[in-house]
């Protein structure tokens, strides 16, 4: 119960300093094709660490969707920022979670997006992502199967990720 408190009073009262610019005209997301796979191993690297979520070490996406299509295997994608307090909040009360760190890894290639970086915002872009924190589930192909804006809990985190595995 606590955690929950917490949570809905850090994104109330956060959710008006974690917003982005509002826009005014959207494009349908396509499917991103693959252009070279042999070059997407050495473009990716995990951090590898048992006992946390295991980030790409990657800035761009499209290497990410490459291997991820290589693997079929589908892609958790984290919106942060800095400045974002519920990121920090998630980060800390959430992605710190054996439950939802074991289940992420098992199931999905997860990148974390620095949402202030010149390739995070294009990834913002061309995701329409407005605030933070955001999570997206996409297929290897760079279809999203499941978003949710604001914060999320770990039983949100497993139903959406099982939501998305269903799509598949």
């Amino acid at each position: 119960m606590r955690f929950l408190t917490r949570l809905l009073l850090a994104y109330a009262t956060l959710l008006a300093a974690c917003s982005a610019p509002k826009k005014t005209a959207y494009a349908p997301i396509k499917p991103i094709t693959p252009t070279n796979t042999a070059t997407t191993t050495s473009a990716i690297k995990l951090r590898t660490d048992n006992r946390s979520v295991q980030w790409l070490d990657s800035d761009r996406l499209m290497p990410v969707l490459e291997e991820a299509q290589r693997l079929h295997k589908p892609v958790f994608v984290d919106f942060d920022a800095d400045w974002c307090a519920p990121c920090k909040v998630m980060d800390e009360e959430v992605f710190s979670l054996p439950v939802v760190y074991n289940f992420l890894n098992a199931n999905f290639m997860c990148l974390r997006v620095l949402y202030d970086s010149p390739t995070g915002k294009n990834i913002s872009s061309l995701y329409e992502v407005e605030s933070l924190p955001t999570v997206l589930f996409l297929s290897p192909k760079g279809v999203v199967l499941e978003r949710e804006t604001g914060m999320s809990t770990p039983t949100r985190l497993q139903t959406m990720g099982n939501a998305a595995l269903k799509k598949l």
